[in-house]
Order: structure tokens, then C-alpha cells, then sequence
């Protein structure tokens, strides 16, 4: 089962990504250079709804939230 993560940076809106786990996640994130160098991950939240997330950058920008990849920035199409 595939499950969505929101990791905040504290810099920056943060990252979405679709995986089987935390660990998925994170693995995909690195295979695109995130977090940047200037970058840190601050905190993860699980199973994040469109609903909550920022609806004027984010929402507009995403990727397809089913797929596993990272749809935010949009890296899954």
C-alpha cells in the first residue's frame, strides 16, 4: 500500500512524495538531491490529504498524489 508524506524543510513549502514507507520516501527524495545543501527537514507528516495542503503554491503544482514518486515539486510524470 502506498502512502503519502509531506516533509517540511525549513526553507522553502517542502516536498510531497507517494512510497510504501518513510524510508521509500526518503530514498526517492535523495535520488532527486533533496533536500538542497541548504536545506534541512524539519518534520513528516503521513497520509496527507490535498485538502491540506497550501492551495496557492502547492496544489496547483502537484503531481498526481496516487502515483509513488515525488509530486512535490512535481517529479512523477
Amino acid at each position: 500500500m502506498l502512502v503519502r508524506f509531506w516533509f517540511q524543510s525549513d526553507r522553502g513549502p517542502g516536498y510531497g512524495v507517494t512510497a510504501k514507507s518513510q524510508s521509500d520516501a526518503e530514498t526517492l527524495l535523495k535520488g532527486f538531491g533533496y533536500p538542497l545543501p541548504s536545506e534541512r527537514i524539519v518534520s513528516v507528516r503521513q497520509g496527507v490529504t490535498l485538502a491540506s495542503l497550501d492551495k496557492e503554491n502547492v496544489v496547483p503544482n502537484a503531481g498526481p498524489l496516487a502515483v509513488r514518486g515525488v509530486w512535490y515539486p512535481c517529479r512523477n510524470v
